[in-house]
């Protein structure tokens, strides 16, 4: 099972404020991918669904994938992981 951290993304800025009134369901069906623990969650989401090399290196192609300009008004998850593994060797 992929377990990435923090110290494992390769872009900073992220919010890292969770609300503990309203807990995020990480497996909703948007990604915020401006939340620090979602962007984490999703990156190991990919790596466990997908048969990749569990790295930190394809952690953060997770990562720069999700940041991709091309992707920047797509907020769905399952379009997100869907693109993301169609584009794997292509980018």
């Amino acid at each position: 099972m992929a377990n990435f951290t923090n110290e494992d993304l390769a872009f900073t800025g992220y919010s890292q404020t969770v609300d503990s009134n309203n807990p995020k369901n990480y497996n909703a069906v948007y990604v915020d991918k401006t939340e620090e623990c979602e962007v984490i969650h999703f990156c190991n989401q990919f790596l466990e669904r997908y048969k990749v090399p569990q790295t930190k290196a394809s952690f953060q192609k997770v990562e720069s994938f999700l940041q991709n300009s091309l992707l920047e008004h797509q907020v769905y998850r399952e379009e997100l992981l869907d693109w993301i593994a169609s584009n794997w060797i292509k980018l």
